[in-house]
């Protein structure tokens, strides 16, 4: 089983859509956080990626009940993701390795509407 797993990887370049899509990502989740204070981060390596939000980008303040709301709001949109962090204000996106950069942009649509919501 995991040989089959290997070889679709290797055969349909997930490892390279991975990194194309990844480097997408990033860019659009930062200019994200150019248009929205409540983000205060992003960080990731490829596909997982971590925003967190806080309520005062310079007192780091976490903003729990904003991360519960954009999560929420943004699975109502059809977009499913998790949170985490040690205060739970970390919304942790972690996306397939067949993902598209349409798919990116849906992404970055539904999170820009939940935190223009707010």
């Amino acid at each position: 089983m995991g040989k089959a797993v290997l070889e679709v990887i290797d055969r349909e370049n997930l490892q390279q859509n991975s990194l194309k899509t990844g480097g997408y990502l990033m860019e659009g989740l930062e200019r994200l956080m150019s248009r929205h204070d409540l983000i205060g981060d992003v960080r990731g390596r490829g596909l997982m990626t971590g925003v967190e939000l806080v309520r005062d980008r310079k007192t780091k303040e976490p903003a729990k009940d904003e991360c519960a709301r954009v999560l929420e709001r943004s699975k109502e949109m059809g977009l499913l993701i998790g949170k985490g962090g040690f205060y739970g204000n970390v919304l942790r996106i972690k996306p397939p390795m067949c993902i598209t950069c349409e798919d990116v942009d849906f992404i970055i649509g539904v999170l820009d509407a939940a935190f223009g919501e707010l």
